[in-house]
């Protein structure tokens, strides 16, 4: 619509110029009301995915005398999802933003001395959360002073699918002294989870991440390795020397694995291929940077009987665990047996081996 004013005079207005005036009034304030959205109201509806987690520790094993803050196990990242949209009955046909705010918390009783690790059933053990999220700026967070809010900004249309995506990791943590021997946990901090937005229009309590729930068993340690890596050095021999065939031995080896304990209970322990985990036999399998053909590496226990190896476990009752003997107040000593033995037809070249051990104190 163009106005034409050719002279300064008002126009002279009547009762029709009047109702005029009025009609044109109303079309711009109708127009005005369609070209202005009213985003700030706008409903953002949020509901989470992946909820209702339980803590499953498995068989963890305590380091003996492990210090205040000693971190146990990080278990693997947990994910979880906020799935969002706009409601269209709030919501015209226009592009918003808004922020939806995700407060975690618990009522878990604080460790002494932590403002972020949270106590257990198992006195002397608590559990700390860590947040990571890239759609709601949370790199590390961790979940403090028994409180977390994230802000995940949210644009869309209404009724588009807009998400959030989390992951939690939660670590055992030693707080204090932990008594000796195994523990059942069955209890762990619960993490609630409430939503609001930055269009303040309500706040709504959600399922938890994490009921409170908890599997576990724990088993304090009551010996330290003194020396982790152990070298052994077998003598290097002439392929005669396994000219009997197939399962001659020779070069034997004695060595020690040497550990500190504190007392109590009896020892177990479990060799493992470090080269085939998978090795439920009595000979290791060579390395790949190993030259010789035909010839492999056995261990004796200190009775002088073939070892069979099992999986790196701490677990009572673990293939290939064998009996070491009560655990003593100080210096325990295991000794065994390293020789060569004939596997195959024999070439000349070096062999090299690789085993882990794993204690179990039961």
């Amino acid at each position: 619509m163009c106005l034409n004013s050719s002279h300064s005079e008002p126009p002279s207005l009547g009762a029709s110029g009047v109702a005029s005036a009025m009609r044109l009034a109303r079309f711009f304030a109708l127009l005005c009301m369609l070209i202005v959205p009213c985003a700030a109201h706008a409903a953002l509806i949020c509901n989470p995915a992946g909820m209702n987690k339980v803590l499953d520790a498995g068989t963890i094993s305590i380091p003996v005398n492990a210090a205040p803050g000693t971190t146990i196990t990080t278990h693997a990242p947990e994910s979880f999802q906020f799935n969002c949209h706009y409601d269209p009955k709030y919501q015209p046909k226009f592009a918003t933003d808004n922020t939806l705010y995700a407060d975690f918390s618990t009522n878990a009783a604080r460790a002494p001395g932590f403002n972020n690790v949270y106590a257990t059933d198992v006195p002397g053990l608590g559990v700390r959360y860590t947040f990571n999220s890239s759609q709601c700026n949370a790199h590390g967070a961790v979940l403090t002073n028994n409180s977390l809010r994230l802000s995940c900004p949210m644009r869309g249309f209404f009724n588009e699918p807009l998400y959030a995506y989390l992951s939690v990791t939660w670590s055992l943590v030693v707080t204090g002294p932990i008594a000796s021997g195994a523990t059942t946990l069955s209890k762990a901090p619960t993490v609630s989870l409430g939503f609001t937005t930055s269009a303040n229009n309500g706040y709504w309590n959600q399922p938890p991440l994490y009921t409170g729930s908890a599997s576990g068993s724990l088993a304090l340690a009551t010996c330290s390795v003194d020396q982790p890596n152990v070298s052994v050095d077998l003598p290097t021999i002439e392929a005669r020397a396994l000219a009997q065939g197939v399962g001659a031995v020779a070069g034997p080896v004695p060595f020690s694995l040497s550990l500190t304990c504190v007392g109590g209970g009896t020892a177990f322990i479990t060799i493992t291929d470090g080269v085939d985990p998978a090795n439920r036999g009595t000979t290791l399998g060579a390395s790949k940077d190993s030259t010789a053909r035909g010839v492999g590496v056995q261990l004796l226990d200190p009775a002088g009987k073939l070892i069979a190896y099992g999986p790196d476990s701490n677990a009572p009752g673990n293939p290939g665990q064998w009996k070491v003997g009560a655990a003593p107040q100080g210096t325990l000593k295991i000794p065994l047996t390293a020789r060569y033995v004939r596997t195959a037809d024999v070439s000349a070249g070096s062999v090299r081996a690789l085993a882990t051990f794993t204690m179990s104190f039961q």
